[in-house]
């Protein structure tokens, strides 16, 4: 019933209700924490000071620094962030993510030999992601397909919920809902891309 409401009424509190339900399911996984926040950033549901600085965190340790800078700069611009007593452990994340980005552009031709040469796909699927986030989705997507194509990773639906979220982003909606529809996992993955369905169908 609450899919439906977000389907025709995409309410910000709807998608609230509904994504802390998915994460209440049985079997969902914790690992899954940083997927969550990109569902929740996309339905205007980051708010709090709190909320961008765990979202920025997890994508810096998932390796994706410019995820993590557009993360801050919108906490930045809504005000959530710079401001109070926690304003300077504000700017120290934001001085780490600075940094962070600039390894990652210092390392980046290495980074792409070694993921090309990877046999499971997994640091292509991650390298491809990252080009996405750096606004570069054409050279992303095609790397992120070719990580999945290899067949060598651990998680496939984690990869294919993340080129499909990567593909709605882009602007490629109908490409990432047939990607998202291969989705099947029972850990919340399935779960997750059933939602991002519903917001791409909803444009």
């Amino acid at each position: 019933a609450i899919e439906r409401l977000v389907t025709y009424y995409p309410k910000k509190e709807y998608w609230t209700d509904l994504l802390n339900r998915v994460q209440k399911k049985s079997g969902f996984s914790d690992r899954l924490s940083l997927d969550v926040f990109r569902l929740k950033l996309a339905t205007g549901n980051v708010n709090s000071a709190n909320d961008y600085l765990e979202m920025a965190q997890l994508a810096i340790q998932a390796g994706f620094p410019s995820e993590a800078k557009a993360v801050v700069d919108k906490g930045y611009e809504s005000k959530a962030l710079g401001n109070g007593k926690d304003a300077e452990r504000h700017q120290r994340l934001r001085d780490l993510v600075a940094k962070r980005q600039a390894e990652a552009a210092q390392a980046r031709a290495q980074a792409e030999k070694d993921a090309l040469a990877d046999a499971s796909g997994e640091a292509l699927v991650k390298l491809g992601y990252s080009y996405v986030t750096e606004g570069a989705p054409q050279k992303g997507l095609a790397f992120m397909e070719q990580g999945i194509k290899k067949g060598g990773l651990k998680r496939p639906d984690d990869a294919k919920l993340l080129l499909g979220v990567a593909q709605v982003q882009s602007g490629s909606r109908a490409r990432g809902v047939q990607t998202l529809q291969g989705v099947h996992g029972k850990d919340g993955t399935a779960d997750l891309a059933r939602l991002w369905i519903l917001l791409a169908q909803r444009g």
